[in-house]
Formats: structure tokens, sequence, C-alpha cells
């Protein structure tokens, strides 16, 4: 019994290795990342979103990581969500095309499943906002299965400001709101 358990494990062993170097290979063979340094979407932004405030970055290798709200109400109930990650490419020399996935869970930390959000972003001439107007984009909800629940098409309007050292990029404050006796 115990020689052929130990077979067994020999066999896991060499297949995860084999799948790993295999792993290597791919990851060799694939392009250099572009330098996307110039772009005017390279940075740090504030985004206003129809679910609140999500600052992002969007970095010259292409990579793009956003922070949210830590709960939001979808198709799945209420639902803890993960920071957003995935990819950015320019489109032209303002635009930029972007897909990022999050991570749904319940309140007991059990997988409910992702969000997927590609939107095309244009920066403003002044280099220093974009807007959104989800005319291209989608956000697309799958569940724990990865069968699709919803998709959105035109999604509403994001839009955002660069953030900036002592300039974090909040919206102008509404005034407040006066008691009545």
């Amino acid at each position: 019994m115990r020689r052929i358990a130990l077979i067994i494990t020999v066999v896991f062993v060499l297949t995860g290795l084999i799948g790993i170097s295999r792993a290597i290979d791919g990851l060799a063979a694939q392009e250099e990342p572009a330098d996307l340094t110039g772009h005017a979407w390279v940075g740090t932004w504030m985004a206003t979103t129809p679910g609140g405030l999500a600052p992002g970055y969007f970095a010259a290798d292409g990579s793009v990581v956003m922070g949210l709200q830590a709960s939001q109400v979808g198709p799945m109930g209420v639902a803890f969500v993960s920071s957003e990650v995935g990819r950015w490419e320019p489109v032209d020399e303002r635009t930029a095309h972007f897909t990022a996935v999050q991570i749904l869970s319940d309140a007991d930390g059990q997988f409910l499943g992702t969000i997927t959000i590609d939107g095309y972003p244009v920066v403003n001439e002044d280099g220093q906002s974009f807007i959104d107007d989800g005319s291209q984009g989608s956000v697309t909800i799958r569940d724990a299965a990865h069968q699709i629940v919803e998709t959105i098409t035109e999604p509403p309007t994001v839009t955002g400001v660069r953030m900036g050292v002592g300039a974090p990029g909040f919206p102008a404050a509404s005034p407040a709101a006066t008691p009545t006796t």
C-alpha cells in the first residue's frame, strides 16, 4: 500500500514539475512588456464611479490596480469585493482600453464570482482629468462556476482626476444641509 502511495505521489510531483516547466516556457515566449511611460494615461487617478470613488494606478508596463469599496450590491446580493487587477493598452495618445477583474465573496469568505470591467477612458487635453462615457465599455458578472450572470453594455459614465501629493482628487464638497427646526 505504501508503495502505491509513493508511486502516486511521484507521479503527481512529476506532473506538477512538467506543468511548471511549460508555464515558465510560455512566459519566456511572451513579448517583453511595452514601455508606455510617455502615454497620457500612465499615473494615479481618482475616479468617480456610480458606486463611489475608486483610486487606480495605471503603470507604464500596462498593468492596472484599482481600489474599490469593500462591499457592493449586485445580482448575487451584497458581496465583499477585492481590488480590481488587470491590464491596459493605448488606443491612441490619450485613450486607453483596460480590462480588470475583481473577486466577489460573501460574509463567510465563500467565493461568489467575479466582475470584469472593460473601459475606454480618454484623458482630456489638460492631462489632469479623464472621462469614460461607457459607449464602448462593458461590465461582465460571473458566478462561482464562471457562468455569465449579467453583461452590462454601455455602463454609466465615469470621470476622474489625476492624483497628486496634497491633491488626492476628491470631488468638490457639497454644501452642508441646514437642519430645519
